[in-house]
């Protein structure tokens, strides 16, 4: 029965050594959906839903009125998540949005970043993006799509 109670503590603190990565404060990761006209990202609830749903509107952009950037992110404390973007209007400046937090404790955290339809319609179509995460002047982490 001891061999039974120490192998099954043995494993238990095996597993929690894979809580060290969520130390410290940091961004998990970040998910752009496109938004149709009512402001939905998918229109069921399975993430086949959603995949089937954003990819008929990304193959007909004249369906998407928007975007909107989920940010995963984990820490505690006042910061600040910064979404920077580049068009693939010709002639646009980069957009940066960014939107005060507040972490309470130390789990992980989504934070939605809007692109509503007036902007989108003004800024076009996002190319690239990167998000950072600031603790005052000081960057804590950063995730960026591939073109940026």
């Amino acid at each position: 029965m001891r061999i039974f109670a120490l192998i099954f503590i043995t494993a238990a603190l095996a597993g929690c050594s894979s809580l060290d990565s969520f130390s410290g404060t940091g961004l998990v990761k970040v998910l752009p959906h496109y938004l149709d006209e009512s402001g939905r990202h998918t229109d069921g609830v399975t993430l086949l839903h959603r995949d089937g749903f954003q990819n008929r509107l990304r193959k007909n952009p004249e369906l998407v009125h928007g975007v909107s950037y989920e940010v995963n992110w984990y820490g505690s404390g006042e910061l600040t998540v910064r979404l920077e973007l580049r068009s693939t209007k010709a002639g646009t400046d980069p957009m940066v949005l960014e939107q005060a937090i507040n972490g309470t404790a130390m789990r992980t955290h989504w934070t939605p970043m809007l692109l509503d339809a007036k902007t989108y319609k003004i800024f076009g179509q996002p190319q690239a993006w990167r998000v950072t995460l600031w603790r005052g002047d000081q960057q804590i982490d950063v995730q960026k799509s591939f073109l940026w």
